[in-house]
Protein backbone atom coordinates (compact mmCIF):
# COMPACT_ATOMS: atom_id res chain seq x y z
CA UNK A 1 0.00 0.00 0.00
CA UNK A 2 2.59 2.33 1.01
CA UNK A 3 3.84 1.90 -2.41
CA UNK A 4 0.87 2.51 -4.27
CA UNK A 5 0.74 5.98 -2.12
CA UNK A 6 4.21 7.10 -3.49
CA UNK A 7 3.05 5.75 -6.66
CA UNK A 8 0.51 7.84 -6.88
CA UNK A 9 2.38 11.32 -5.36
CA UNK A 10 4.64 10.88 -8.07
CA UNK A 11 2.13 10.60 -10.49
CA UNK A 12 0.13 13.19 -9.18
CA UNK A 13 3.61 15.89 -9.31
CA UNK A 14 4.79 14.11 -12.62
CA UNK A 15 0.68 15.38 -13.46
CA UNK A 16 1.47 18.77 -12.11
CA UNK A 17 4.67 19.51 -13.41
CA UNK A 18 2.85 18.61 -16.88
CA UNK A 19 0.17 20.28 -16.66
CA UNK A 20 2.07 23.74 -15.27
CA UNK A 21 4.71 23.01 -18.23
CA UNK A 22 1.40 23.16 -20.75
CA UNK A 23 -0.44 25.74 -19.06
CA UNK A 24 3.26 28.08 -19.88
CA UNK A 25 3.45 26.69 -23.15
CA UNK A 26 0.14 27.49 -23.78
CA UNK A 27 0.88 31.29 -22.60
CA UNK A 28 3.85 31.46 -24.96
CA UNK A 29 1.93 30.23 -27.97
CA UNK A 30 -0.48 32.97 -27.45
CA UNK A 31 1.45 35.82 -26.72
CA UNK A 32 3.56 34.41 -29.78
CA UNK A 33 -0.14 34.41 -31.85
CA UNK A 34 -0.98 37.76 -30.37
CA UNK A 35 3.03 39.76 -31.60
CA UNK A 36 2.57 37.96 -35.10
CA UNK A 37 -1.41 39.71 -35.07
CA UNK A 38 0.12 42.99 -34.09
CA UNK A 39 2.90 43.34 -36.62
CA UNK A 40 1.07 41.96 -39.29
CA UNK A 41 -1.09 44.77 -38.62
CA UNK A 42 2.00 46.96 -38.41
CA UNK A 43 3.09 45.44 -41.44
CA UNK A 44 -0.45 46.77 -42.96
CA UNK A 45 -0.50 50.19 -42.01
CA UNK A 46 3.56 50.47 -42.93
CA UNK A 47 2.52 49.29 -46.86
CA UNK A 48 -0.55 52.16 -46.74
CA UNK A 49 2.91 54.91 -45.42
CA UNK A 50 5.07 53.37 -48.37
CA UNK A 51 2.48 53.89 -50.90
CA UNK A 52 1.70 57.53 -50.01
CA UNK A 53 4.82 58.21 -50.02
CA UNK A 54 5.53 56.67 -53.09
CA UNK A 55 2.61 59.04 -54.22
CA UNK A 56 4.64 61.89 -53.22
CA UNK A 57 7.70 60.97 -55.10
CA UNK A 58 6.53 60.21 -58.15
CA UNK A 59 4.50 64.16 -57.72
CA UNK A 60 7.75 65.41 -57.31
CA UNK A 61 9.98 63.88 -60.02
CA UNK A 62 10.23 66.39 -62.98
CA UNK A 63 8.93 68.60 -60.26
CA UNK A 64 9.10 72.66 -60.98
CA UNK A 65 9.89 75.47 -58.10
CA UNK A 66 8.43 77.60 -60.78
CA UNK A 67 5.76 80.39 -59.27
CA UNK A 68 2.55 80.48 -60.85
CA UNK A 69 3.31 83.94 -62.14
CA UNK A 70 6.33 82.48 -63.85
CA UNK A 71 4.18 79.60 -65.37
CA UNK A 72 1.20 82.59 -66.31
CA UNK A 73 4.52 84.83 -68.16
CA UNK A 74 5.89 81.41 -69.58
CA UNK A 75 2.49 81.07 -71.31
CA UNK A 76 2.12 84.26 -72.90
CA UNK A 77 5.41 83.90 -74.72
CA UNK A 78 4.29 81.01 -76.45
CA UNK A 79 4.63 78.04 -74.00
CA UNK A 80 1.51 75.86 -73.13
CA UNK A 81 3.19 74.25 -70.94
CA UNK A 82 6.35 75.66 -69.50
CA UNK A 83 8.18 72.85 -67.57
CA UNK A 84 7.09 70.12 -70.41
CA UNK A 85 7.94 72.52 -73.38
CA UNK A 86 11.40 73.29 -71.21
CA UNK A 87 12.41 69.88 -70.24
CA UNK A 88 11.58 68.46 -74.26
CA UNK A 89 12.98 71.19 -75.90
CA UNK A 90 16.49 70.69 -73.76
CA UNK A 91 16.39 67.09 -74.59
CA UNK A 92 16.93 68.49 -78.51
CA UNK A 93 20.31 69.99 -77.15
CA UNK A 94 23.02 67.53 -76.36
CA UNK A 95 25.08 69.98 -77.74
CA UNK A 96 25.37 70.82 -74.41
CA UNK A 97 26.92 68.91 -72.34
CA UNK A 98 30.83 69.81 -72.62
CA UNK A 99 31.60 65.71 -71.99
CA UNK A 100 32.02 62.83 -74.47
CA UNK A 101 30.23 59.51 -73.80
CA UNK A 102 31.98 56.26 -73.71
CA UNK A 103 32.04 52.73 -74.93
CA UNK A 104 30.35 54.11 -77.71
CA UNK A 105 27.87 55.82 -75.64
CA UNK A 106 26.08 58.96 -76.69
CA UNK A 107 25.74 62.03 -74.13
CA UNK A 108 22.15 63.27 -73.92
CA UNK A 109 19.48 64.34 -71.70
CA UNK A 110 17.15 61.21 -71.71
CA UNK A 111 14.60 61.44 -69.14
CA UNK A 112 12.33 64.06 -68.29
CA UNK A 113 11.98 63.38 -64.41
CA UNK A 114 15.67 64.39 -64.30
CA UNK A 115 14.84 67.68 -65.77
CA UNK A 116 14.20 69.86 -62.80
CA UNK A 117 13.16 73.44 -63.47
CA UNK A 118 14.15 75.63 -60.30
CA UNK A 119 13.15 79.35 -61.10
CA UNK A 120 12.14 81.15 -64.08
CA UNK A 121 16.00 81.39 -65.20
CA UNK A 122 17.25 78.17 -64.42
CA UNK A 123 16.84 74.30 -64.60
CA UNK A 124 19.05 71.75 -62.76
CA UNK A 125 19.56 68.61 -65.78
CA UNK A 126 20.82 65.02 -65.63
CA UNK A 127 22.70 63.77 -68.26
CA UNK A 128 24.07 60.48 -69.46
CA UNK A 129 25.22 57.93 -71.67
CA UNK A 130 24.51 54.84 -70.33
CA UNK A 131 27.55 54.36 -68.79
CA UNK A 132 28.35 57.58 -67.09
CA UNK A 133 26.31 60.47 -66.23
CA UNK A 134 26.73 63.79 -65.03
CA UNK A 135 24.67 67.16 -63.72
CA UNK A 136 24.29 70.99 -65.31
CA UNK A 137 22.94 74.09 -64.11
CA UNK A 138 21.27 76.20 -67.37
CA UNK A 139 20.32 79.37 -68.14
CA UNK A 140 17.29 79.46 -69.94
CA UNK A 141 15.64 82.57 -71.49
CA UNK A 142 12.23 82.52 -73.86
CA UNK A 143 11.90 85.01 -76.73
CA UNK A 144 8.79 86.82 -76.85
CA UNK A 145 8.30 84.56 -79.76
CA UNK A 146 8.52 81.35 -78.09
CA UNK A 147 12.22 80.12 -78.65
CA UNK A 148 13.90 78.91 -75.81
CA UNK A 149 17.98 79.68 -75.44
CA UNK A 150 20.28 77.97 -73.35
CA UNK A 151 23.54 78.91 -71.73
CA UNK A 152 25.48 76.01 -69.93
CA UNK A 153 26.28 77.72 -66.43
CA UNK A 154 27.90 74.43 -65.08
CA UNK A 155 28.47 70.77 -65.52
CA UNK A 156 30.00 67.85 -63.93
CA UNK A 157 30.49 64.08 -64.20
CA UNK A 158 29.43 62.03 -60.98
Amino acid sequence: MAERKSKGAKFSKERYVWIVLSAILLVLIFALFFQCVRCRNRLQEAKGEREVLLTKIKALEGASLLHSWDIVRLKKKGLPNPVEDLANDLMQHRELIPFKGVLGGTMGFYSEKDIHVLTSRWVLASFEDGHIGGRMLLEYNVSPEGEIQWKRLSAYLE
